[in-house]
């Protein structure tokens, strides 16, 4: 008798089974077996029943007798727990027979067939009224073509009543249109002439410390640090608006000319009609370094505003501006800030910056004040 050594599907222990017979086809079945207990123990779960149950031989499923004691106990419980659904669904048939009879199943049917029968009667009068209001629409629009016929030339007469009244109801709309856009060509152009058109095109703030003009910072501090090229393009923007002040009022400086250049402008020295020197308003690097070379322009900048200033005064007395210049400063509250950047600081910079553009933009408002009435 051939012995041969096993392993538990269920425990993994190894088993020792004695065959009373050998199978048919020993290699090939035994390969076979093996394939099938694998594909069955492939997954999540393994289907032990089904390989006890489908099993031949000993080893087509291999089980100790521990498992199988268990198993038959697992069974044992699996049936019991059947037994128990039957009867509790065996009490509850019998208790729906007993309360639930079934007597009243063809009263029901008789009342469905009626229930049936009416549907079918008013679905044939729904045909009947469709038809009813398919005819009575047919009889409205032929005697609505007839009323429409005979009021014909009544209807020729509103239609000209109808387009004089439009007529009129146009030309009073379209003169009172007029006298409106009149009216608001006058309100407009009065507001133009109120309008100060530098206050628009050279928009002067002034928060703190550091002015801007269009948007263009003119002052540096530590703890806001302004490139040149912002402050170069702000110098731009104040040279241009003094040129243009110059020319409102209608002097000319007889040796200081400004030259307004965006980022790269300067003042131009001229004497007896000839350009003898000119002093840049543009300088590069880091500002307040000292050796930005922007000073001289500034001093030459200080000289033609003070030159407007003074021609503002000089048509209107009343006229006083907000901060005195004296030769490279500025002065509040009789403070003096140095416009120059050599040995100076940057809030003291910047603070002469910002009272030179509030001198401008009190020029700005001067010279529109001396515009003559319209």
């Amino acid at each position: 008798m051939e012995q041969r050594s096993y392993i538990c599907l269920n425990c993994q222990q190894p088993l020792r089974l004695e065959f009373a017979q050998r199978r048919p086809d020993s290699a090939d079945s035994e390969k076979k077996s093996e394939a099938v207990i694998t594909e069955a123990l492939t997954g999540h779960s393994r289907n032990l029943m089904k390989l006890i149950s489908d099993a031949q031989f000993p080893t087509d499923a291999p089980v100790c007798t521990d498992c199988s004691d268990a198993l038959v106990k697992e069974m044992d419980a699996q049936v019991a727990t059947l037994d128990s659904e039957v009867k509790t669904y065996q009490t509850y048939i019998t208790y729906l027979k007993e309360n639930h009879p079934t007597t009243g199943i063809p009263e029901l049917k008789a009342k469905l067939q009626n229930v049936a029968d009416e549907e079918r009667d008013l679905e044939q009068q729904l045909k009947k009224l469709l038809a009813e209001e398919e005819q009575i629409d047919s009889e409205l629009q032929t005697k609505r073509r007839a009323a429409e016929s005979s009021s014909e030339k009544s209807g020729d007469l509103w239609k000209k009543y109808r387009d004089n009244l439009r007529q009129v109801f146009d030309d009073q709309d379209e003169l009172h249109s007029l006298e409106s856009e009149r009216q608001y060509a006058e309100v407009q152009h009065r507001k133009l002439i109120d309008t100060n058109v530098l206050d628009l095109c050279f928009h002067i703030w002034v928060d703190g410390i550091v002015g801007e003009i269009n948007g263009f910072r003119l002052g540096y501090l530590k703890e806001a640090p302004v490139e040149f090229t912002e402050i170069n393009a702000a110098l731009g923007q104040i040279v241009l608006l003094l040129e243009i002040l110059l020319e409102r009022i209608g002097v000319q400086h007889h040796e200081l000319v400004p030259v307004a250049m965006g980022s790269h402008s300067f003042i131009k020295l001229r004497r007896n009609g000839n350009d003898i020197e000119t002093y840049q308003l543009y300088g590069q690097g880091t500002p307040l370094s000292g050796s930005s070379g922007i000073d001289a322009g500034i001093r030459r900048f200080l000289q033609l505003l003070e030159f407007l200033l003074k021609e503002l005064k000089d048509r209107n007395k009343n006229f006083k501006p907000p901060y005195q210049i004296h030769a490279d400063s500025l002065v509040d509250n009789g403070v003096k800030y140095n416009a120059v950047m050599t040995l100076n600081t940057d809030v003291r910079w910047s603070r002469a910056m910002a009272l030179m553009l509030t001198d401008m933009k009190a020029a700005c408002a001067q010279c529109d004040a001396l515009r003559a009435p319209i």
